[in-house]
This record gives structure tokens, sequence and C-alpha cells, in this order.
């Protein structure tokens, strides 16, 4: 509380007293400023890699958004002063990112800017805040603590998303953002493409050979590698199938391995896939067996391997067949935004990753690495993390290659989920010496150390931070019933925020959304429910990945419709109680406002409440897949899937 009635700075002649409410107006205009420049951001890009913009924009893009910052900020200053300090640190950090980056559009600048002023200015408001409050010097500590912890982890996303938004807030590129022009030329290269099985639909198979069949290009063969399904009624047409499409072809390009007894799952399959392809194959594919090709897929990324520095292409994720439900819509407008917008930044500083489909790997990098790992549930990602510290450079491609199948029920996209969470926690245990800086570990390309670790470390960031909230909230209710402490007083600016901090949110998600090829309001809607239902096996799936015990690998199953009787509140039980107990808190906030104040009851049972929101989409996104269900014919096959059991 001395820090509170003396800190101080002088500036310009003006003595300006450092109080809580001194910064208020502070963050008044840096929401403004936030808030104006989602909207310049939105002006400006309007495609990943497309800007509508002109350089004579600068200033009046500049000029405008301090005006319009200060003009809004201005009524909740004490008076004028208070605003100096943070519009000179803003001018200040603006200027240091100039002058090192010259890389980012006007737009981009402010908006790296305004985070990194918000960080250091919310932390200093948060700190005056515990100390003017006269709370106990217990929560004093505990404050304290959980501020420079925030800190902490707000510098690393702050230094993450410069990478994470650079397709937003970037106007030059050092990396290739795209395949060079279609090649006339032959190939340079032999390509051995490799397609693992497991208890696939045979026509959903063929189909895909088919797709690969069909490439332009000129030397390459595809390896069909089934492993450990049992019914031969699943397999040998896929086998014949090869047969036929080599007479067709005129030569051997596909060859079919049947193995009845093969551990690691996926990864395992590639692995004996490296074992028998040819040996003067230069450069590896990994094609998921529902993945349809685009037949200039070989043609245009290979060329990229004649730079030996290159280990790695990969192209994103992306679907087919969704159109017509609204159940696999969701999905599919929560998967692209990630695939589209942050991982052609992540790969323009260095933190590429191969995602398991429709990438090309070098072989001599690859068997560098030592092959695939079978001990994790995403073999895929975690390759990459070897490859670079091997000395190669990856590039991740936002253009789409080949569309896949999403998955036909609520269990089996949560289980998938489940997967790709888990398995980057799983990498981030048992590699996190190599993210240590030099030189206590090997150098790699870029960004990659911090990238990983943020990406891999994302959920258990997320849960972190859920459970500290809670255990802030308890605190200060339960102290406040005791008589431990008098109820806090949330400040009135908090309230003045919120609404601010809600449409630069709204924003900003359009805008990914429509970088991502949607332009629809309903679509957006339904991808930010299924990302939201997503919220209880996202923080599961971190918490398993820290165990060191092997995790079943559960493949996606390509059978349509498997879970048909799914039913919204029994298939997503445990989402359901999670939204049952927030909602129960909130409720109980809200009725014992007398006890801890109506202030701490109001913005505890508000939060509360969206956290049960979010977990009550999990039973709503159940809803549309049952619907889905319903209304969908279940195609043919060849036989009815047996049994699924972790390979």
């Amino acid at each position: 509380m001395a820090l509170a009635a003396g800190g101080f700075a002088r500036l310009g002649g003006y003595t300006i007293s450092m109080s809580r409410a001194s910064l208020d107006a502070s963050l008044v205009f840096l929401a403004m400023m936030s808030l104006i420049v989602g909207i310049l951001l939105l002006r400006t890009v309007k495609a990943p890699h497309r800007l509508v913009r002109k350089d004579s924009d600068d200033a009046l893009e500049l000029g405008g958004a301090l005006a319009g910052a200060l003009l809004v900020a201005a009524p909740f200053a004490l008076r004028l002063a208070d605003l100096a300090p943070v519009l000179v640190l803003f001018l200040g950090i603006a200027t240091a990112f100039g002058y090192h980056s010259h890389r980012l559009t006007m737009p981009g600048l402010l908006w790296r800017t305004t985070q990194a002023t918000g960080l250091a200015v919310s932390g200093v408001w948060a700190a005056l805040l515990v100390y003017e409050s006269g709370v106990p010097l217990w929560v004093e500590v505990l404050g304290t603590v959980a501020i420079i912890l925030s800190l902490m982890l707000g510098v690393a996303d702050v230094i993450a998303g410069f990478a994470r938004e650079a397709v937003v807030t970037h106007e030059a590129w050092k990396r290739p953002v795209a395949p060079p022009p279609p090649a006339l030329d032959h190939a340079r290269f032999k390509v051995s493409l490799h397609l693992p099985c497991y208890a696939e639909p045979p026509e959903v198979v063929k189909q895909t050979m088919n797709s690969l069949a069909a490439l332009d290009y000129a030397d390459f063969e595809v390896l069909v590698c089934d492993n450990n399904t049992g019914d031969e009624r699943l397999w040998r047409p896929l086998e014949a199938h090869c047969s036929k499409l080599n007479r067709q072809i005129g030569r051997e390009v596909f060859r079919f391995f049947h193995v009845a007894s093969l551990p690691g799952a996926k990864a395992g399959a590639l692995n004996f896939c490296l074992t028998k392809m040819a040996r003067d194959a230069e450069i590896i594919g990994v094609i998921d067996a529902d993945y349809h090709s685009r037949p200039d897929f070989l043609r245009r990324l290979v060329p990229f391997f004649a730079d030996p520095a290159i280990g790695y292409i990969q192209t994103p994720h992306d679907y087919r067949d969704y159109e017509d439900s609204a159940f696999l819509t969701a999905c599919y407008w929560e998967y692209m935004p990630a695939n589209k917008v942050d991982w052609p930044g992540v790969s323009e500083y260095g933190g590429a990753f191969t995602i398991g489909t429709m990438c090309l790997l070098r072989t001599e990098a690859l068997r560098r690495a030592g092959g695939w790992a079978e001990w994790c549930l995403t073999e895929d990602s975690e390759v990459s993390v070897r490859l670079r510290a091997a000395g190669y450079n990856g590039l991740y491609l936002g253009e789409t290659f080949g569309r896949g199948l999403i998955p036909e029920t609520y269990d089996d996209y949560r289980k998938q989920r489940f997967r790709w969470t888990a398995g980057p926690v799983q990498q981030l245990v048992r590699h996190w010496r190599l993210f240590l800086p030099a030189p206590l570990a090997p150098a790699m390309p870029g960004w990659t150390k911090l990238l990983e670790v943020a990406r891999c470390a994302t959920p258990l960031v997320r849960l972190g931070a859920i459970v500290t909230g809670l255990v802030a909230l308890l605190t200060l209710a339960l102290g406040s019933a005791v008589g431990l402490m008098t109820p806090p007083e949330v400040p009135e600016v908090i309230w003045v925020l919120m609404p601010f901090g809600v449409m630069t949110l709204l924003l900003r998600s359009v805008h990914r959304y429509r970088l991502a090829g949607c332009d629809r309001p309903a679509d957006m809607l339904r991808g930010e429910i299924a990302r939201a239902a997503l919220t209880h096996v996202v923080l599961l799936a971190g918490i398993a990945g820290l165990s060191r015990q092997p995790l079943a690998w559960r493949r996606t199953p390509k059978f349509a419709l498997e879970g048909a009787g799914e039913r919204p509140f029994d298939t997503a039980r445990a989402e359901t109680r999670a939204a049952a107990a927030c909602l129960t808190g909130a409720l109980l906030l809200l009725a014992g406002e007398q006890l801890w104040g109506w202030e701490l009851a109001v913005l505890g049972g508000l939060s509360l409440a969206v956290l049960g929101a979010q977990f009550l989409c999990a039973p709503l996104l159940v809803a549309l897949a049952s619907r889905h269900a319903r209304l969908t014919v279940t195609p043919e096959v060849d036989a009815p899937e047996p049994p699924r059991i972790a390979a």
C-alpha cells in the first residue's frame, strides 16, 4: 500500500501519481485500441497473404486509431495527464516493433503493440489493485504469485502470437507461402507414398487409391499396408484393387501388404513401410485411408526438396462431403481456422510441424531421425520435432491438396481430439530437454522451441487458468463469508472493459473464419459450438498426456454412423455434469451476494455461467450428430466393421 500511496512518475514537468484508479483510463484506451485495430485488420486482410491497402494509409491508420482510443478513454481519466504514460509506452513499443520487424502492416504493428502494452499495463494495474484492496497478507502473497505467473505466460503468448497471427499481421514473408507453379519437366525424385489402413471400409480406401493412381507425376510407388485387420472381407478387396490398378497403369505402382500382428498402430504400419519401400525413393508421402489427393500433389510439392535443408512439407487437413449436415459443418469450421490461419504463420517462424496426412518427408531425414514414434498418439507431429532437432527445416503451406472424411459421430470426433491433444503433451514430456535454450540443447530453426512448447502446453495452460480462477473465486467468497476479509469491490472499469472485450473477441473470431473461407454467420456459430463442445475433452487429454503410461491409440473409424444412437445427455454425460456444477455454482454465488457482495457475485456468476455454457455445447453437438445420423442413409460397404480395439 506504500507503493499505491507513494508511487509516482515525472513527465514533462507533471507529477503523475501511480494508483490503480489512475490506470483505469489506460486500460480503456487499450481496449478501444484493440477494437479499432480489429476493424482495421478485418478491412485490410481479405484472405491469407492477400492485403487490400496502400502504404499511404499508414499515417491515417496510426493517427485515427490513436485519436479514437484517446477520445473514448479521456472521460475515464482522473486527469488527462494520467494517459501520458500509456501513450508514451505505446509509442515506444510501436517504435521498437517497427524498427526490428519491417514485415508488419500498420494494423499488424498496432495489434502487436496493443497486446504488449496491455500486458505491461494490466500487470501493474492488477498489482496495485491487490495492494490497495486491504486484503490479508496471505491473499496479497497469493495474488502476487498469480500475477507474476500470468505475466510470464502472457509474455510467452505474445511472442508465440507474433508467429501464430502472422497471416493477419504481416505483409512480407521470408519463407514460401505457396507452391511454385506446376513444373513441366520430369520428376527429379522418386516418391514412395505410404497408405496405412486398419479395418477400413474397402470402398473408401479404393477411392483413395484411385486418386493416387491419377497423380500426374512420373516416378512414384504406393504402399498400401493393412495392419491387424482380422476380417479378410475388409482387406482382400484392397489387395485385388492394387492388382487392378497396376494392370490399368501398365506397371507395378501399387504394392499391398497385410500384416496380421503389428504393434505400434499407425506408426507401426509406417515403420513397416520403411522396410519395404523402394531403396531409391528419396521422398516419402503419407496419405490417410480416406483422403482424395489432387492430381498435382506431387508435381507441385516435390520441387521444394531441391533444397537439401528441407526435411518435410505439410499441407492442411481439409475435408469433403460436409455441406449438407449441420453436425459435419460445425466440425469442419472448427477444424479450418487453425489449418488455414494459424499454422501457416507458425511455419514462417520455423515451427511448421507435420499433421499426419498429405505430407512429404525426405527419406534420409526420416531415417536419420529414427523413424516414426510408436509410443506417441501423434506420431505425425512428434517426428517433426526430431527432424528439426536433426537440423532440417519444414514448411507448412495453406493450400489444400487433399480432402478426407469427418468423423460422423460426436464420440468419434471427441476421441480424435483427445488423440490430437494428448499426443503433443506426450511430446513435451518426452522431449523437453530438446527445447532448452542453447547451449543446453542443440539449436533448432527459427522460433521452434518456444512455438513447440507453447503449442504442446496449451491444454495445460488452459486448465491451469481455469483452476486458478476457480480457486481465486472460492478464496474470495469463503474469506468474505467467514469474516477473514471484507467483501472485495470490483473496480467500475471492469464493467466498461467487458463489452469492449466481447466485441473485439467477436470481431477477431469473424475475421479468422473469413480467412479460413467461411462467410456465413450460421456456420461460424456452428464452428464455435463445436470448439466449445471440446472443452472438457481437451482439458482431460492434457492431463492424460502427462502420464508415463502408454495411452491406447484409437483410430477414427470411417464406417458411417456407427454411433447413430447417440443421446445428447448420455453421450456427453461428463460435460453435462461439469455444466451443471458450473451453473449451480453461479446460482449459489448470486444467492449469497449478501455474504460476499453483489459485485463478486455477478462477476463470478457470469464467469461460471460462461464456462458452463461451453460445457453445454457438447450435448448440443451430440444432438446435431444424432440428427445427422437420422437423415443420412448409410452407404453400402463390403462388410460391417469388426469390433473397434486399440491397435
